[in-house]
């Protein structure tokens, strides 16, 4: 009989996680499987689970948001185990991205008549990347959401649908802090030809909320994609914002944009900057690179079962 792994983050995004694990058991076991669920107890303990637990499954599933499928795809790599997403989160980009259904009971399905697909993953530092490292704007923003969860009435919110109030009155304060702080980006080698006050590097084509900051980006293709802002104003900024939500590109004039496999960025002071949607600590330097095939997610296919 064939095995499966489910790793739940019991308090990701605003549905209900251990109900949709449970649903996940239920689906599997009626198939036929010998299902396993555990939820995660803190930050990384996916990571520890996948590594420890993952090995002599044939399928590892994810009940949560993109953090932790980051978290288990890391402590997958190097094995051929595929992972299959219920996805439970705020954002859920990667789901986005890999026309996996944001509805659970339709992801669950997936789960037995998908195929595995190869997907890149980026490196920066000592942390792994599915979908984005942002630079300046997306670093205080998401700075800023970070303290706002952090107080009563923002945890609040956060858990009952106000998010993207939080997200809203978090970025809007976040525009004050483009101008002191640009950054000197080097693509492949090869120096970019201006200093940019924000930038995106993407693994993904999908932003948050569905948006695209670097439209054409593939997952499969060994690339990295940018977004190099040249404006800082906020009319600019939300130029932009409006271009990626028709998911189209801006002038040139406004932001550029490109691909590469390594990518490094400095600047004179320490900047903020996240990673999928996690803030981290302010520095002034840099190294991104791509992690080519790094992980096999199960995607929705015509029938034929995991390949």
């Amino acid at each position: 009989m064939k095995r499966a792994f489910v790793i739940v983050n019991p308090v990701a995004g605003e549905q209900r996680p251990m109900q949709a694990a449970a649903d996940t058991r239920a689906h599997l076991e009626q198939a036929g499987w010998i299902v396993q669920v555990v939820p995660t107890e803190h930050p990384g303990h996916a990571t520890e689970l996948a590594r420890e637990c993952g090995r002599d499954q044939d399928l590892v599933v994810v009940v949560g948001g993109d953090g932790t499928l980051r978290e288990t795809v890391v402590g997958l790599h190097g094995q051929d185990t595929p992972v299959g997403l219920v996805p439970v989160g705020k954002a859920n980009v990667v789901a986005r991205e890999l026309g996996i259904p944001r509805r659970p009971r339709q992801a669950i399905r997936v789960l037995t008549s998908g195929r595995a697909r190869s997907m890149d993953a980026g490196q920066v530092g000592e942390s792994v990347f599915l979908a984005m490292v942002g630079i300046g704007y997306d670093g205080w923003a998401l700075a800023a959401v970070g303290w706002m969860r952090s107080t009563r009435w923002g945890a609040f919110l956060y858990r009952h649908g106000g998010s993207t109030l939080i997200y809203i009155l978090a970025g809007l304060p976040a525009l004050l802090r483009l101008v002191p702080n640009r950054v000197e980006v080097r693509c492949d080698g090869k120096r970019l030809a201006h200093r940019y006050p924000s930038l995106i590097i993407a693994n993904t084509e999908t932003y948050a909320l569905g948006w695209a900051m670097t439209p054409g980006a593939r997952t499969d293709d060994g690339r990295l994609d940018h977004q190099a802002n040249r404006r800082s104003a906020p009319w600019f900024v939300m130029v932009t914002l409006l271009a990626a939500i028709l998911r189209r590109r801006v002038p040139r004039w406004v932001a550029e944009y490109g691909s590469g496999r390594t990518y490094q960025v400095r600047a004179d002071q320490p900047f903020r900057w996240q990673v999928d949607g996690d803030p981290m600590p302010p520095t002034a330097e840099l190294q991104i690179d791509i992690l080519p095939a790094y992980a096999r997610i199960l995607v929705p296919a015509e029938p034929g079962g995991i390949s």
